[in-house]
This record gives C-alpha cells, structure tokens and sequence, in this order.
C-alpha cells in the first residue's frame, strides 16, 4: 500500500489579484501541480574568497514520488556555479543546509548513480528557471534529497551574505508524458593559447552504446540542453552528428548571461533524424599572456547537461592529454577536436529513494 500523500504549501498565483490572500492550499502532488518552495541556505562568503567544498541539502520528507517540470532558483550573489542532484533520503546524511562536500565524502557521480541529476546553476547566475517542454518531467523517488555541489565566488571587497531560494515546480503523474533521463559532456582536455581565439568540440556517437546496452533500435529526444564555461568562454554549441542533418545547430549560447540553457519544444528526435549523437563545441578568447587549462579560479571548463528522453543515461569527457589542434580558422580561432570517451547505462526509472517511513 502507498503511504498517504504529503501535501505540500502551493501558492495560487491565479488568486494574486482576487482580493485577499487565501493563504497557502494544501497540495497533492499525486494528483496536481504543485510548487515546493525553500530557502535552502543562508550563509556568508568573505571577501576574495573562492570555495569549491560547499554542499547544501533540502530533505523532502515526500512518501510519494514527485514529478518535477521545472526549477526556479535564486540567490543573493556569490555563487559561480552549482550542480543539484536527488539521492535517497538516508544518503549523505547531514544536517539540512550547509555542509562541506569532502567531508561528508559526496560525490556527484554517485549522486548521480543512486539518484540523479536534477539542474545546474549558470555562471554566476542570480536567478533563472528551468522549464522543461510540457509533459516532460524529471522523477524524484519517494524519500528523497536535495543536494546541491556549489562553487562559491566572491570577486568583490566586501564579505557577500547569500540566501539560496529553490522552488519545485512538479506535475501529476497522470500529466507526465515523457520521462527524462541525465547525461553530461565534458572536454578536460583544454589548453586555450595566449592572447589567442580557440574552440574545442568533440563528437559522441551514442547511438551504437545505446543498442548495445539497451539492446533495441536507438531512441533519443532531446528536451532540455545547459552550457557551463568561465569569463574567456565566448559561446557554446550544440550540432546534430551523423545523417543527413549532421551539422545542424541545436544550441548556441554566446557570452555569459543569466541562463546557459535551452528548453526544446517540441523535442529534437535524433534518431528520426537519422544521427548517431551530438557534437559539442566551447569557444574562447584569451587575451593573458599565459595558456589557460581546465580548472577553477582564473582556469576554464567546457561542459553542457543534457535532460532526454530515452533509456539510457551516459557522461562523455575528452580527458586530460587526449585532444589534438586540428588547424586555425579563417579568422585565427585556433581548432582542437578530441575523442569522448563514454562511461553509459541503463536508466532505472522505479529507483525506491529512502527507506519508507
């Protein structure tokens, strides 16, 4: 038997100009939309301070699965990046809020393994919502937690105090009509030249992994695609590999901004058309007199989060030696292209979450 659903505080933002305020309803993620809304943390980061070792956590207490469509987040400054997962509830088991990542030996791999990937931060983002295409939803089991792995920076002279807000928007699961599975791309394997333009792309061909391990005819639609990079990234791309649309631009994000990410509505079906994977590009301008590598601080990353629909989970990295420079463009971007190298699975949609209560 299923325990008896949690019900959760949902403000009805239709009601906002009807008179007085109702006040929170009682919510029934079970059977509607529902808003799950916390101030995960609040805490202080000095001056000139950089921190990688920071991980905050939110226990959901739901004994009912959830169904999260989307993910409003903000902050009050400080924080360069931040990658959100869901593990059981009796996992990592800290106090909510603060905590550090290496003490409590946390790992986003294995966050990622016994519960999964539910967002990422954009660089040095103060606000932004991730929306997924209607219907399509990412599945957090009954008992679970929130974690969040943050990169914290604080450029400026004064000491920074900084409130994470985090809202769960989720949907019924009669309304979920596509169910979403994590993947990520990385290239490692980054040496931006001085005072130079440099790309790096790689290609990952998923289509063979995914018949070899899930043993039918490769299926994937791409619903949801983030890009991450630091101050001398210029853009990002996202092409169609393999086929007859191989090349096509699926995503470019050019400059910071606020939001990195791409909601795609309707869909791209790579397998219908006729590719094997995607291909991956991050751009850069260094204008130092020194080579700049993959790493926090003043160094680099190239990494893009995917969310599709398919049975097959997998995490793609060009690793540290394995790029080459392939020639210079015409207007002098110097070219890099590495193999990516594949670490693939199965997805388990039914994972239990925390002990039941």
């Amino acid at each position: 038997m299923r325990p008896t659903p949690v019900l959760f505080s949902l403000t009805f933002a239709a009601l906002a100009g009807c008179g007085a305020d109702p006040g929170p309803q009682a919510c029934d993620p079970s059977v509607e939309a529902c808003d799950l809304v916390k101030d995960v943390s609040t805490m202080t980061v000095g001056a000139g301070v950089e921190d990688e070792d920071r991980c905050q956590s939110w226990t959901l207490d739901n004994p009912t699965e959830l169904w999260v469509n989307g993910i409003t987040e903000s902050n009050g400054g400080a924080y360069h990046h931040a990658n959100w997962f869901f593990v059981p509830d009796n996992l990592f088991p800290q106090p909510d809020g603060v905590w550090s990542c290496s003490g409590a030996q946390f790992s986003e791999l294995n966050a990622a393994l016994y519960g999964g990937y539910l967002f990422a931060l954009s660089t040095q983002s103060h606000g932004e919502t991730q929306i997924l295409p209607t219907g399509s939803a990412i599945r957090i089991p009954p008992y679970s937690r929130i974690i969040g792995s943050s990169h914290l920076l604080n450029a400026s002279d004064l000491d920074v105090t900084t409130t994470l807000h985090l809202e769960l928007h989720t949907i019924p699961p009669a309304a979920v009509k596509a169910k979403m599975v994590p993947a990520r791309i990385q290239y490692h394997d980054l040496h931006l030249d001085p005072q130079a333009k440099s790309a790096f792309t790689t290609e990952c061909d998923f289509g063979d992994k995914y018949e070899a391990i899930i043993g039918k005819p490769f299926a994937y639609k791409l619903h949801y695609a983030l890009s991450h990079y630091h101050v001398l990234g210029t853009y990002t791309q996202l092409e169609i590999a393999g086929g007859p649309r191989d090349g096509e631009v699926l995503f470019r994000h050019d400059g910071l901004g606020e939001n990195q990410g791409k909601s795609f509505d309707p869909p791209i079906d790579l397998a219908a058309a006729g590719a094997r994977g995607v291909r991956w590009t991050c751009g850069y301008d260094n204008p130092r007199d020194a080579l700049v590598g993959w790493g926090i601080g003043d160094q680099e990353m190239c990494v893009v989060a995917l969310q599709g629909e398919t049975d097959m989970a997998f995490d793609g990295d060009v690793g540290a030696g394995k790029g080459a420079m392939v020639g210079t463009a015409p207007d002098g971007e110097i070219d890099y292209e590495g193999a990516c190298s594949m670490i693939q699975f199965q997805w388990d949609f039914e994972k239990t979450g925390g002990p039941p209560r």
